[in-house]
């Protein structure tokens, strides 16, 4: 899931790839936030250290007080943008199409390489969220114009995988 988080006037788009992995503008931090006895206290630990949050939440935006300095904070949930039908050509392109990953998680393989004729219904590129493996297939035959990603990679919901050619 994406976020947008505004602290005390600066804008950070936070990521959640994991229970435990986020990306902050980019960067990956591993993170663990506990609640202290089911009060608005938390315990939060970064890659760089350990920190006691108080958090009150506001009408439009919370309070976070971290080593006795408040920050205002807002948090809109970004939406994520929705993949391309695979039966739907690119607008504006007739020649190409996306096969765009359904949901965040981890790219098995990509079994597929630019320039390669694929048939309809050949599996392209697979991907695992949440333990459940996704074979993602080519909705008409035609030829790979691009892989966007590498095996092993974190992919989001949306994340362009490969391109192919409209037939």
């Amino acid at each position: 899931m994406k976020y947008q988080v505004t602290v005390a006037g600066k804008t950070l788009e936070i990521e959640v790839l994991h229970s435990r992995l986020v990306r902050v503008n980019g960067r990956s931090l591993y993170v663990n936030l506990d609640q202290v006895g089911g009060l608005p206290i938390y315990a939060l630990t970064l890659d760089e250290g350990e920190y006691l949050v108080f958090v009150e939440e506001g009408q439009k935006e919370y309070q976070v007080e971290i080593k006795g300095r408040v920050y205002p904070v807002c948090v809109e949930r970004k939406r994520p943008k929705l993949a391309a039908r695979q039966t739907d050509c690119l607008e504006g392109n007739q020649e190409a199409r996306e096969i765009s990953a359904p949901l965040a998680g981890c790219l098995l393989s990509v079994p597929v390489t630019a320039g390669q004729h694929v048939e309809a219904g050949q599996v392209v590129a697979v991907v695992e969220s949440m333990k459940m493996k996704m074979n993602l297939t080519s909705p008409q035959s035609g030829q790979v114009i691009a892989v966007h990603a590498l095996p092993g990679q974190d992919v989001g919901q949306g994340d362009r995988l490969v391109t192919l050619s409209c037939g």
